[in-house]
C-alpha cells in the first residue's frame, strides 16, 4: 500500500512519578554507535528557538564534546522551525537523502506521515532492546499512548506539553475568586467578574483569552470524557480515521454551546495577538496556553503579579476526559547507513537522560518526558521556587492516557475548515448545528478523497 502525502505537592508528585518508573536508568548500549571506518556525523533537524533552542544546543554541545567525541560522533544540529517534516517529506519524495535529516522534531499529528516514509526507524527495535537505556517504560503512560500507532511506539516523546489555564491570580482575587475556574460554567461566571470596561464601554481587560481553531476544538471535545477521540479508530491510533465521531457523540455540541455563552459575556478576547505579552501586562486575565509557553511567560511576568496555573476547564462539571498531549516527538530516519542509525540512537539516549529531561522541562514549561527526572534534587527545588510547572505534570499524571491529540491524515484540511467555520459561528452568522453540520461534512469529505486516493 502506497500512500500519498497531505501537507508539600512536589514530593506528592515525585512519590506519583517513583511508583511508575519501572527500572533504575542503565548504561546505554552505545558503543555499537561508534563508527568504526571513521567519523559518524548525526544530522538533527529541529524547531527550537529562544532559551528552548538554546539550552538544545548546549545539550548537544555537551554531547559532541563528551559522548560523542568518545564514539566519533559529531550532531549537526540544524534549525528547521516547523517546516522540517515537510522538508523531510520532500527529500523523500525526491530520493534527497543528501538533503534530509537522522533525527526530526515533529509535531504529535504528523507521527503517521513519518510512518509512510520507507526509511523511517522503526523505534521499537530499539525501545524493546534490553541493552537500550529508553524503554516504553521511561516515559509517562499518557506519553506512551501518544506515540502509539496500534498499540506500539512509533515515535520518540521529546517536547511535550499540555493546555493548561494560565491566570493571575491577585486579579482573581480582586474579584472575589480563590482559585481557578475548573469548567465552563465556573470560566463564564470568572470571565463576566474579571472584564474590565472603560468609560466607553470599550474593554481594557478581557477575562479570558484564546482562540478556536483546530486545536482548540479538538481539547474540548477530547477532554470531556476518556473515549471522546474526535475522529472514529481511536482517533487514528488503531486504523486511519474515516470520519468525524465529535458530531454525534454530543461533544462538539457540548463545547460549542458552552462557548457561545462564553462569547456572550463580552469579556472573551477570540483572536490571538501577543498572548503571552498581553497576559504579562495585564490585559487578559486569563489564558489558555500550552505548558511549553511557562518559561516565556514566567520571564515576562517577572514577578509583577501573582502568576498561577492550573488544570484546563473541563466543558461541563461531570466531565472524566483529561487534556490531550500535544508537542512534538522524534523521528529517526535510515538514509542507507545503520552506523548512522545507531549513532543517532546514542543520541536520542543521551537527549533523555533524567538530567537532561530535567534540564529542557525547566528552561521551556514543556513536560518532563523521563519519569526518573522529576525524583533530580534540582527539579524538586525548582517545583518549590516555581509551582506553576507542576500543574501540568499533575494534569497528565491524573488523567486518563486514552484522551490525546487524535492522528488526523488531513491536517491542513481540518485546520482550514475549523478556523473558517468557527469564525463564522463567532460573528454570529452560524448556529451550533450548523456548524457541526459542516464541520462534519465537509471534513469527512476531505477523508473520503484521502482514502480514495491511498487505498
Amino acid at each position: 500500500m502506497k500512500r500519498h502525502m497531505k501537507k508539600g505537592a512536589a514530593v506528592l508528585t515525585v512519590l506519583l512519578f517513583a511508583l511508575v518508573i519501572a527500572a533504575c536508568g542503565r548504561d546505554s548500549a552505545a558503543g555499537s554507535a561508534s563508527g568504526e571506518g571513521g567519523p559518524i556525523e548525526v544530522v538533527f533537524w529541529h524547531s527550537f528557538s529562544g532559551a528552548n533552542g538554546e539550552t538544545l544546543e548546549a545539550m548537544i554541545e555537551e554531547y559532541n564534546q563528551t559522548r560523542g567525541a568518545e564514539q566519533n560522533i559529531t550532531v549537526n544540529l540544524v534549525f528547521q522551525g516547523f517546516e522540517g517534516t515537510n522538508n523531510v517529506i520532500l527529500a523523500y519524495q525526491t530520493n534527497d537523502t543528501s538533503n534530509a535529516p537522522d533525527i526530526n522534531v515533529g509535531l504529535v499529528s504528523t507521527i503517521p506521515n513519518m510512518l509512510d516514509l520507507s526509511w523511517t526507524v522503526d523505534v521499537s527495535e530499539f525501545l524493546n532492546n534490553p541493552s537500550s537505556s529508553v524503554t516504553p517504560a521511561t516515559f509517562p503512560a499518557a506519553m506512551q499512548r501518544m506515540a502509539s500507532v496500534n498499540g506500539r511506539m512509533a515515535a520518540i516523546p521529546f517536547a511535550n506539553s499540555i493546555p493548561l489555564l494560565f491566570y493571575n491570580a491577585d486579579a482573581l482575587r480582586e474579584a472575589g475568586f480563590d482559585r481557578a475556574p475548573a469548567n465552563f460554567d465556573e470560566l463564564i461566571e470568572w470571565t463576566k467578574a474579571l472584564t474590565q470596561v472603560d468609560a466607553t464601554g470599550a474593554v481594557t481587560r478581557y477575562g479570558v483569552n484564546f482562540p478556536v481553531m483546530r486545536y482548540q476544538m479538538i481539547v474540548f471535545t477530547v477532554n470531556q470524557n476518556p473515549n471522546s477521540f474526535f475522529f472514529d479508530n481511536e482517533g487514528g491510533r488503531v486504523a486511519p480515521v474515516t470520519r468525524v465521531t465529535a458530531g454525534e457523540d454530543g461533544t462538539m455540541a457540548a463545547f460549542l454551546t458552552q462557548l457561545e455563552r462564553l462569547i456572550a459575556t463580552g469579556g472573551f478576547k477570540w483572536v490571538e495577538d501577543n498572548p503571552n505579552q498581553e497576559f504579562a501586562q495585564g490585559l487578559n486575565a486569563m489564558v489558555i496556553r500550552p505548558s511549553s509557553h511557562l518559561g516565556a511567560v514566567r520571564g515576562l511576568v517577572a514577578g509583577s503579579f501573582d502568576f498561577q496555573t492550573a488544570f484546563l476547564p473541563h466543558v461541563n462539571a461531570g466531565d472524566t476526559g483529561s487534556a490531550p498531549l500535544g508537542g512534538s516527538c522524534l523521528s529517526l530516519f535510515n538514509r542507507g547507513d545503520d552506523a548512522r542509525v545507531r549513532a543517532a540512537w546514542d543520541v536520542v539516549e543521551f537527549l533523555l537522560r533524567p538530567e537532561n529531561s530535567a534540564r529542557f522541562s525547566m528552561v521551556s514549561g514543556f513536560l518532563p518526558v523521563n519519569v526518573e527526572a522529576m525524583q533530580l534534587p534540582e527539579m524538586v527545588a525548582f517545583i518549590e521556587e516555581n509551582p506553576q510547572f507542576l500543574v501540568g505534570v499533575e494534569q497528565m499524571l491524573q488523567g486518563a492516557p486514552n484522551s490525546q491529540e487524535p492522528f488526523d491524515i488531513v491536517f491542513a484540511d481540518v485546520q482550514r475548515i475549523i478556523t473558517n467555520t468557527m469564525l463564522e459561528f463567532k460573528n454570529g452568522n452560524l448556529t451550533v448545528e450548523q456548524v457541526i453540520e459542516r464541520i462534519v461534512r465537509d471534513v469527512n469529505r476531505e477523508l473520503d478523497d484521502w482514502h480514495a486516493a491511498n487505498f
